[in-house]
């Protein structure tokens, strides 16, 4: 049976890049706050979720074929895959549409949406594969970021939803990193377990 291993491997890969994106944190904010750099805290803001979404539907959309054949999730990792990138391309164009920021958030909300179904039923599989229902975490953390930014979104100034999108990549990709790290430990262990079996059985 083919294990996981590689799955966890790319879906770190995921979460790394996502924490690296979510580092404009550190400077957007700050930009948004001045009036001459606002428009150019707008800009970036968009410019990083859409590279962001296009990296991250790649990487997404290869992962379908890491998953063990006959469990959930190869077919909904190719949509999200597919309809990520297409997320992404729109988000470009937003910002040669005058920066419509409420397209913005639509997007961005539609991108976090997508994410927690895909995350979810992927979790269905890894989660009976691995006894741990942690494999839900992901997904509940896009699904409300993606209430978040519809609710919230339309009433924050640019530096506040600049906290909020940084924030949601920030919190989603160090939550993709820290499970994929625990699910490759346990996927070795249960490879482990796997490989001693047959050695009992022969002892018995």
């Amino acid at each position: 049976m083919k294990a996981y291993s590689e799955y966890w491997a790319a879906t770190m890969m995921r979460g790394f890049i996502a924490i690296v994106i979510s580092t404009g944190v550190l400077f957007i904010p700050e930009m948004a706050s001045t009036i001459l750099l606002l428009p150019f805290a707008i800009v970036i803001s968009i410019l990083c979720l859409a590279v962001y979404g296009v990296i991250d539907s790649a990487i997404t959309f290869t992962t379908s074929f890491m998953i063990p054949a006959k469990k959930p999730g190869r077919f909904v990792l190719r949509v999200q895959g597919v309809c990520g990138a297409a997320i992404g391309i729109l988000l470009f164009a937003v910002v040669y549409d005058h920066v419509d920021l409420r397209w913005f958030l639509y997007l961005a909300a539609i991108q976090a949406a997508g994410l927690a179904v895909t995350e979810f039923i992927v979790a269905r599989g890894t989660s009976v594969h691995h006894g741990s229902k942690w494999c839900y975490a992901s997904a509940m953390v896009a699904a409300v970021s993606s209430i978040a930014l519809v609710s919230f979104g339309g009433d924050l100034s640019p530096r506040e939803l600049a906290w909020l999108i940084y924030g949601y990549l920030g919190i989603f990709g160090f939550n993709l990193f820290a499970l994929s790290a625990r699910m490759l430990f346990a996927e070795r262990d249960l490879l482990k377990t796997a490989h001693l079996q047959p050695v009992v059985a022969e002892g018995v």
